[in-house]
């Protein structure tokens, strides 16, 4: 398959609006390398080396179209310097290999590449195979994610991962302890990729991966993640107070700072948000819903 390919030069600024709106306008990969080409690897929590000039690269479907893309980019960059190619699956899957690394995340969570042949005793192990719905954990988002997951689940926790893209999240609960997940997306091919990345896990018989509307409104779970823009996070509020039940632990990201207080404000009526960590720009709320919803 090949795939619309933008990239574009930021000076010595935070990339997290232009990351915001990339994933807002469909990007299924977004990555960020120094101009001399060297990977940017997340950095430890509360770190965000910056270079003096940034090079930032989206991966778009093939039905997308420039013209739009650079329309609805030009109040963030200089849409001169955007440059547009086609990239096979095979170019990006081999890029992607060679820059992935084993990482830990928290006290016991590693994600390692599907041949890493050594880990830790104890360790709790997500593999990855390269695809283009597959989050590695290299985006800030995911990574205040699986640093949340690592100390909040719990033995036989019911998880709910929603907008899973590559069921990252909803493998890693598994990974340590959760007993079942749910993983939904309104994208098929994140749905397939999940399912294919559970198997390569060996834990696709405690996880299911369906459309948002799929899921059983009867199950009330102990945990949520969810990845997603700050705008449906907002419109979410309600559907989640539902699937939650009373004590469940949240942890909500893909807002940037400024957007923090409007999403806590959002869901104030049934959970008890705050901001407990930062990586750039973005930030994460964690909370648990409350006893009693107002």
């Amino acid at each position: 398959m090949t795939w619309l390919q933008l990239k574009t030069k930021l000076g010595q600024t935070d990339p997290g609006a232009l990351e915001a709106e990339l994933e807002k306008l469909g990007a299924v990969s977004i990555a960020l390398h120094d101009a001399g080409d060297e990977p940017l690897l997340e950095p430890a929590p509360g770190e965000t080396p910056l270079w003096s000039k940034t090079l930032v690269s989206a991966l778009f479907p093939p039905d997308a179209e420039p013209r739009l893309l650079s329309a609805a980019l030009g109040d963030l960059v200089d849409t001169s310097e955007l440059r547009y190619s086609n990239i096979e699956d095979a170019d990006w899957q081999a890029n992607w290999q060679q820059r992935l690394t084993a990482r830990q995340f928290g006290e016991r969570l590693w994600v390692v590449p599907n041949n890493h042949e050594h880990a830790p005793a104890g360790a709790a192990l997500v593999r990855l195979e390269p695809g283009v719905a597959f989050g590695t954990g290299e985006h800030a988002t995911t990574a205040l994610c699986l640093e949340w997951l690592d100390s909040a689940v719990r033995d036989g926790d019911l998880a709910l991962d929603y907008g899973c893209g590559s069921g990252l999240l909803a493998i890693a609960a598994l990974a340590l302890g959760a007993r079942f997940a749910w993983a939904t997306d309104i994208d098929t091919q994140a749905l397939d990729a999940t399912l294919n990345n559970a198997k390569n896990n060996g834990c696709d018989d405690r996880l299911r991966a369906v459309h948002p509307d799929v899921v059983d409104n009867s199950q009330q779970f102990d945990l949520l993640v969810a990845n997603i823009l700050s705008g449906t996070l907002v419109e979410l509020g309600p559907t989640m107070e539902t699937l939650m039940r009373p004590g469940a632990r949240l942890a909500i990201t893909g807002i940037l700072a400024n957007q923090a207080d409007n999403v806590a404000a959002a869901w104030a009526g049934w959970a008890n948000m705050q901001v407990t960590k930062q990586i750039g720009n973005w930030v994460l709320l964690t909370g648990t819903k409350t006893e009693i919803s107002n």
